[in-house]
């Protein structure tokens, strides 16, 4: 063992020895801690996450003993690098996320650093207030990193920065020591500078810092709203005995929080949006002025690069339809009030106003909610929509974050291009324009030694530009380790030299987040992918990933932006809901993969892909695709997962259990033949406890009933019906695809089905081919590619004349539409996938295109929806909804409860099955119980097992609400 090795285990026993929380040393932790979502990768020696404030203060002072860096990580959604480092990681995020002391009258709260914006704003929200900064991370931003970053967000020309907002502090001192920070009489300051501890020495080096060079720091800092590069000396000498706007921005280098009171602000009653569209971003900017002129809360810019990109997004289609044409550029102004008629008129004034600006394409007022927030949600999503851009030149984050005054955007702007236009690029323009904080990002490949080079070269320019402009370099995301290296350039030597006496007065030991802000490595330094780190060629995959780039592109396309990390709306991602673990985030398992491809694991005797360590990030990945739709990278873990498996056990014994799933269309007439005596040994104890010894099916979970006289049995036999009629035209023939699930354990939908279509005056065909659903979720793909081949070779007759191939279950007639195609790409697969849609779907779309006359039931009550997670990430649920609104008297509602956790075969595993209840009670469960009387619709088998399983009562399928009865 050598001494390294030595130091580091003592390192951990002591550290275990005292804290309380959860200390990680392990290599995969370190691995999915080396990142954020930035560009960089940095491999911690460790990771702490601490359930006390005591936790926190010991690992700090342990630390500073050992000399050992500490790097506080917020929700690691940095763009900067500020949230990774070489020794501890500190997240507080999973068990430090206590809400304190609210004082509603006094507008004021307490917060831990681990507590998420978006949760304190929806505890905030009934009592009429909210905290002022929205930044755009607002599901996943923690308080503490918003601190130690000094966040702003959309609406700062109203609210301005974090710092503003920010009364006291109760931080961690790089010795381990605690001290409190807020405003002080100049009795009490004198004292704190009497004191002979690092707090008295913190003190005592503001105060010189600010008596030697006060007029310097004057001098060069810029007179703007937003600017948070380097430190805050100039609040120091504006109110000298204060040190939290010194602390707020400092990136954790010179203390950690433990705790915040924050000031709150009333939350407006009434947002009005209006989008102005421009012809050219210079006419865009030109218009600002007469935006802000009508006080808008918000002034936000996106221009052509972005607006192409999201259109791509099939999550965002319905949204994209408010941009009319192809504008190069939008504005989207907000306006706030608690009087409606206030922001109607602002809305529309400024609607009259822009129709004399030059350039103005279109303009499109959004008053109604249910247009106004999806379009505001568009741009939180910019980032990652930038990243998914499908080339391995994309635009970057290094100069994204300059501001000066926002009247002289339209000039800066145009400059800032040149400068693209001189190194052969151009790049993305979006952000906030109201206080000249706009994110302009140069599309470069820095996977290449050239593209690292003209990220140089084009930051020499930009510095020099936003020093003519009186401008900073960093108006919101920070310094981190792209932008400490330029300090100097920005601020001269004698700041620059302030900056450094303040960071050894509060740190000597230079512990906490060292390479930040000051004394910093170059920015081209501990790139997350350097030149060279790129795969040559991808591994072998059954699966197509050319439309992605290949398979190392598509795991790239994850930025670490963290959206998986949001625990409210949507379904992604809803292991991390259940455990709040980093390890079991989208981007974890992204990050895995990428890992494993860039060779920073040592190789195994497995295929890169197939190492046992990733195993463990892709275990509680349940495969439910919301991260295809939810993600605006569009990053598809659960076809990621699946290449994956079909690696890692090309080489391993399989568990019974997949053997079981991968057979289950050659098991399931089996159990069905003697359904009697299977459902009978279902139910013994002694049955369930060999079942779950043998094939890991924990004896908690309920099985499915089997039924002899089964699906297709009843249809082959009915006289009337059991061929179909001669000469019936093809126009008046669909397709059911009768899967295993149905046909077998739920035969009374399928008759369903058929009576309802053939009311409608279809004759019904069945497909009788297995989708290979289970073999794919088990990563069993070249046997899945095998069945698909047969399949599209029978249903391809069909769609080829245009019949319809209609399903009941979503996971696996999407499958047809989904997988088939990158199972066995081809026309043929094409069209089988362009024919396949879900049956009540297609009946709606008939009822409402055609004038099908479906005689609808009456059903005079309430029904809760709740829909199977690939329909909601593929195809979406209104095609349901729109056929059961079709049910006369109906009073519907979609519940938006995430995933229900049944995932097919996970909730039936040992190891799984907690994990899966903990999902469905977190959202699906209290929904349901809040609704005791109405009447429960899933449309996935999984959804209704897990909903009869935990909560007793019986879910039913859209087309049994179709075919009437009780």
């Amino acid at each position: 063992m050598d001494f390294a090795t030595a130091r580091r285990d003592s390192l951990v026993r002591y550290l275990r020895r005292h804290v309380s929380g959860e200390v990680r040393f392990d290599d995969t932790s370190r691995h999915l801690y080396s990142t954020d979502a930035s560009h960089y990768q940095v491999r911690p020696l460790g990771v702490v996450l601490p359930r006390t404030i005591d936790d926190l203060t010991v690992t700090v002072q342990i630390a500073a003993e050992l000399n050992v860096p500490i790097t506080a990580r917020g929700g690691g959604t940095s763009l900067s690098g500020q949230s990774i480092g070489p020794g501890i990681v500190i997240d507080c995020s999973k068990h430090l996320n206590a809400i304190g002391e609210l004082d509603v009258s006094g507008r004021r709260v307490r917060v831990q650093p681990g507590v998420v914006l978006d949760h304190l704003n929806r505890a905030l929200a009934p009592h009429g207030l909210m905290f002022g900064p929205d930044v755009a991370t607002a599901s996943r931003a923690t308080l503490g990193g918003m601190i130690g970053n000094n966040s702003a967000g959309a609406r700062s020309v109203v609210y301005r920065q974090t710092v503003d907002h920010v009364r006291s502090l109760t931080a961690v001192l790089a010795d381990g020591t605690r001290a409190e920070f807020g405003p002080l009489s100049e009795l009490e300051h004198e004292r704190k500078m009497e004191l002979r501890t690092l707090e008295g020495e913190a003190y005592r080096t503001a105060d010189r810092v600010v008596r030697g060079c006060a007029n310097e720091i004057r001098a060069r800092t810029p007179d703007i709203v937003r600017k948070v590069s380097g430190y805050n000396l100039a609040a120091l000498v504006k109110e000298p005995r204060s040190l939290v706007p010194l602390l707020v921005g400092s990136e954790g280098t010179l203390a950690v929080t433990a705790e915040a009171e924050l000031a709150l602000v009333p939350r407006p009653k009434h947002r009005g949006l209006l989008v102005p569209q421009f012809a050219s971003l210079g006419a865009a900017l030109d218009a600002l002025q007469a935006c802000l002129e009508l006080g808008p809360s918000a002034v936000e810019l996106m221009d052509r690069m972005l607006i192409d990109l999201a259109r791509e997004q099939r999550s965002l289609k319905d949204t994209m339809a408010a941009v009319r044409g192809r504008p190069e550029a939008l504005l989207m102004v907000e306006f706030s009030a608690d009087d409606a008629s206030d922001v109607s008129y602002r809305v529309h004034e400024l609607q009259r106003r822009l129709g004399a600006c030059a350039g103005l394409t279109a303009v499109v007022p959004a008053l109604d909610p249910g247009v106004r927030d999806p379009l505001w949600a568009l741009r939180s999503s910019a980032v990652p929509l930038l990243y998914g851009m499908p080339s391995d030149a994309k635009p970057v984050t290094f100069c994204e974050d300059t501001a000066v005054r926002p009247e002289r955007l339209p000039e800066f702007a145009a400059r800032f291009r040149e400068i693209f236009h001189r190194h052969g690029t151009d790049g993305a323009f979006y952000g906030h324009a109201s206080v000249g904080c706009l994110h302009i990002r140069p599309v470069l490949n820095i996977h290449e030694a050239s593209g690292l080079a003209a990220m140089r070269k084009i930051m020499e320019d930009v510095t020099d530009l936003v020093l003519e402009f009186g401008g900073s370099l960093s108006g919101e995301h920070g310094d981190g380790l792209v932008r400490s290296e330029w300090n100097r350039k920005m601020f001269g030597p004698v700041v620059y030299d302030a900056f450094r006496h303040i960071k050894r007065g509060f740190d000597p030991g230079n512990v906490l987040n060292p390479g930040k802000i000051v004394d910093a490595p170059a920015m081209e330094a501990d790139m997350r992918v350097p030149p060279g780190k790129v795969p040559a060629t991808d591994p072998p995959t059954v699966l197509d990933f050319s439309r992605q780039g290949g398979f190392f592109r598509s795991v790239e396309l994850c930025n670490g932006a963290g959206v998986c990390r949001k625990t409210q709306g949507g379904a992604m991602c809803p292991s991390y809901r259940a455990t709040k673990d980093e390890q079991d985030t989208t981007r974890a398992r992204a990050n895995a993969l990428r890992l494993a491809l860039t060779n920073d694991p040592p190789r195994s005797r497995h295929a890169p892909i197939g190492q046992r360590w990733i195993l463990d990030v892709m275990d509680l990945c349940l495969s439910c695709k919301a991260c295809k739709s939810e993600c605006p990278s569009n990053v598809d873990l659960a076809k990621l997962k699946a290449e994956f498996l079909q690696a890692y056990y090309a080489r391993r014994p399989r568990p019974l259990g997949h053997l079981l799933v991968k057979h289950v269309h050659r098991l399931s007439p089996l159990a069905a033949r003697f359904a009697g005596l299977n459902n009978w040994l279902a139910r013994r104890p002694l049955v369930r406890r060999a079942i779950e010894d043998l094939a890991g099916i924990d004896r908690r979970r309920s099985l499915p009933e089997w039924h002899n006289h089964h699906f297709r049995k009843w249809f082959t036999r009915r006289t009337e019906y059991g061929k179909r009629e001669s000469g019936t035209r093809d126009a008046r023939r669909v397709v059911l695809l009768d899967d295993c699930f149905t046909t077998y354990q739920e035969p009374h939908i399928g008759r369903a089905a058929v009576t309802v279509l053939e009311r409608a005056g279809y004759t019904v065909e069945l497909a009788g081919i297995c989708c290979g659903r289970a073999m794919i979720s088990k990563g069993f793909l070249t046997e899945a590619r095998a069945l698909a081949r047969d399949g599209i070779a029978k249903l391809d007759h069909f769609a080829s004349k245009g019949i319809p191939i209609l399903g009941l279950e979503p996971s696996c007639l999407l499958s047809l539409a989904d997988e088939w195609p990158e199972l066995v790409p081809g026309a043929a697969a094409k069209r089988v996938a362009g024919a396949a849609e879900m049956a009540d779907a297609w009946l709606a779309r008939q009822a409402r295109d055609n004038g099908l006359e479906l005689a609808a039931p009456t059903f005079a009550g309430k029904a809760l929806l709740h829909p199977h997670c690939h329909q909601k990430a593929l195809v979406g649920s209104k095609g349901t909804q729109d056929a059961l609104r079709l049910i006369h008297g109906l009073n519907l509602t979609t519940l938006d409860a995430g995933c229900c956790g049944m995932a097919g075969a996970f909730g039936y595993e040992k190891q799984h099955y907690d994990i899966s209840v903990k999902i469905a009670n977190l959202e699906l469960v209290p929904a349901l119980d809040a609704n005791p009387d109405a009447v429960v619709v899933a449309t996935g088998t999984s959804c209704r097992h897990q909903i009869r399983d935990l909560t007793g009562r019986i879910a039913r399928h859209p087309l049994e609400m179709l075919v009437g009865g009780e």
